[in-house]
């Protein structure tokens, strides 16, 4: 019982600090002073640190995950990947029709690029940033939320969480969008319970939607 109270606190006390972490940095208090990318990066590294110090588990699962039918994950990240780009191409024009202030909600998004190496920002995206959310978002806490909450409500609770910490860059449109991300890899996770997948598809639509084929 001690042992299952313990890991309820640690899961706790890590989503708290995860939102707490996340929403500073969307919300620019450290503009300025502290590259974004790095913060972001960053902070990432030293979750996932604390998350498989905190889960001896953890580990074992990624291993296990990326080494069972590598190419079949593969395959499914693409295709994901792939998928979700043309939902947000869509949704992109969409939006704009309705709602054509939000150009401006996106090109505030795209200044995060502005004066960065186009090179760096990619290595971020593609080793570190796509990588690291679904292991840290679906492959943690929707994993051990779900165990807590059930499948469904972790995922929900997960993806609105996701969304939540990027409320404080009072950017409806990067909100939105985390969303629909946290919606599309949760629900992606659930179904094949493959987070190889989930890195493919993450890191490849991060890479095609902000350095090869950007909206704006």
């Amino acid at each position: 019982m001690k042992t299952r109270e313990s890991g309820e606190v640690f899961l706790y006390l890590l989503t708290i600090a995860v939102a707490i972490y996340f929403g500073l940095v969307f919300s620019g208090i450290f503009a300025g002073r502290v590259d974004f990318w790095s913060l972001l990066s960053g902070g990432l590294m030293v979750f996932l640190i604390v998350a498989l110090w905190g889960d001896p588990l953890f580990s074992k699962l990624i291993y296990g995950d990326f080494r069972e039918k590598p190419l079949a994950a593969v395959g499914l990240g693409v295709i994901s990947a792939a998928l979700l780009y043309l939902l947000f191409f869509v949704g992109n024009i969409l939006l704009q029709k309705l709602f054509p202030s939000s150009l401006d909600n996106l090109v505030a998004i795209y200044n995060l690029k502005s004066g960065r190496s186009s090179l760096r920002i990619g290595l971020f995206l593609g080793l570190i940033i796509g990588p690291g959310e679904e292991l840290l978002w679906r492959g943690w806490l929707q994993r051990h939320w779900s165990k807590r909450l059930g499948k469904i409500a972790g995922l929900i609770a997960v993806a609105l969480l996701y969304s939540a910490v990027h409320l404080a860059s009072g950017n409806p449109v990067l909100v939105l969008a985390a969303l629909v991300g946290g919606l599309w890899w949760g629900y992606q996770y659930l179904r094949f319970n493959s987070l190889l997948s989930n890195v493919i598809s993450h890191l490849l639509w991060d890479l095609v939607i902000f350095i090869a084929l950007p909206f704006y």
